[in-house]
Order: C-alpha cells, then structure tokens, then sequence
C-alpha cells in the first residue's frame, strides 16, 4: 500500500481526505501542522505529502522549504490545498508539485494525487536501477 501525509489544523479536513484516500488504497496519516508532520514524515516515509498552508506552529509554506532542504525528502511530492493558495509567492511555488485551490472536486484531487504517486514510484525504480 502506498502511504500518504495528510497535513491541515482543520480534523474535519484531514477525516475526510483520510477516509477519501482510504477509499483508494491509500495508507493514510494525519497531521495538525507542519511540525507534527515532520515527525509524521520521518517516522512512515510517505510517497506524497498534501498539506494546508495557513497552521499554528509551522506552515505548509515553511513545512514545504524543510522538506526541500532535507536530502531525503527533496524529491518527495507536495501538494498544496488551500483556500489561500494565492497567498503563495511565485517564487514559492516550485517548492510544490501541484497547487489546489480549496475546496478541490474529490475527483480531481484523486487525479492529481495518482499522477504524482506514479510518478514517485517511477523515479524511486529509475534510481534503485528497477525494470
């Protein structure tokens, strides 16, 4: 099963994507913000992060910047889903792998969250020398 890391300050957020990525075979884990999902990171080592922008303690914004300067985490996808997505810098954006405007059609979110799983796992096989 593929895990993922659902990260947002919001329960009713983070229940719902969990039970609708549940509902896709994905392994799911929940965080309330960007430093309770570092840990969260750390520990599962997922295929893909969705995050928020706007939480207490640290932000998808800052969250996003940890991860691309953690060699083990540089390549891992990112997406970002937010009603505040405009909020964003340009500059910023490429710390991301995609930019959702909240709220996100399920369908498109499960769209966009298969295309960049895949495209992990084809770059993790290239790199470990995988057919």
């Amino acid at each position: 099963m593929t895990t993922l890391v659902v990260v947002d300050d919001e329960s009713l957020v983070t229940d719902f994507l969990t039970f609708l990525l549940e509902g896709e075979g994905y392994t799911v884990h929940a965080a309330g913000n960007g430093k309770e999902a570092m840990d969260v990171i750390g520990r599962v080592r997922p295929a893909l992060v969705i995050t928020d922008l706007m939480m207490p303690v640290m932000s998808g914004l800052e969250l996003a910047k940890v991860l691309r300067g953690h060699n083990e985490f540089a390549q891992l996808p990112v997406i970002l889903c937010s009603a505040a997505s405009h909020a964003i810098a340009q500059e910023d954006r490429p710390l991301f792998s995609a930019v959702l405007q909240k709220p996100q059609a399920p369908a498109a979110l499960l769209d966009v969250v298969a295309r960049h799983v895949r495209t992990a796992e084809d770059d993790r096989a290239t790199m470990s020398g995988e057919p």
